[in-house]
């Protein structure tokens, strides 16, 4: 979407202006039906799992994170500054992943992987590449 845009900046005002505007409305509406997809799933996803037991998984992904933030503060920085988190916090990550595995994803429930999801949006300021190349990735 971003190139669509940037074709359509370049074009305007030009001739090519026409064919850079259908080209771009169809890209944008692939992103807009790939997220609609992404957002139907997800609610298909947890629609069978009850309120309390996605607060409890979310709530648990957000302690662990605030536990390596706190307790790992210098492994954090190291890692974040050799874009490798998943080295400096190995022992931790794990540990967290295999609690998260354990409580919530071995149910019947589809659950989505709030630990991934904070690990990237907080430890890794929300670029996922700073986990490293070794880091395994979502769990669910």
């Amino acid at each position: 979407m971003g190139r669509a845009l940037d074709k359509l900046r370049a074009a305007n005002g030009r001739p090519s202006w026409r064919d850079a505007v259908v080209e771009s409305s169809a890209a944008f509406s692939r992103g807009v039906a790939a997220l609609l997809e992404t957002l139907r799933l997800e609610t298909l996803q947890t629609a069978n799992v009850p309120d309390e037991v996605l607060l409890r998984a979310r709530r648990f992904a957000g302690v662990k994170v605030a536990e390596m933030q706190l307790y790992a503060a210098d492994r954090v920085t190291a890692g974040r500054a050799a874009r490798h988190l998943y080295a400096a916090l190995r022992p931790e990550i794990d540990e967290a992943r295999a609690g998260f595995t354990e409580e919530f994803l071995t149910s019947a429930h589809r659950m989505p992987d709030y630990l991934h999801e904070e690990l990237v949006r907080v430890l890794a300021q929300d670029d996922e590449t700073l986990l490293g190349p070794d880091y395994p990735g979502p769990l669910a």
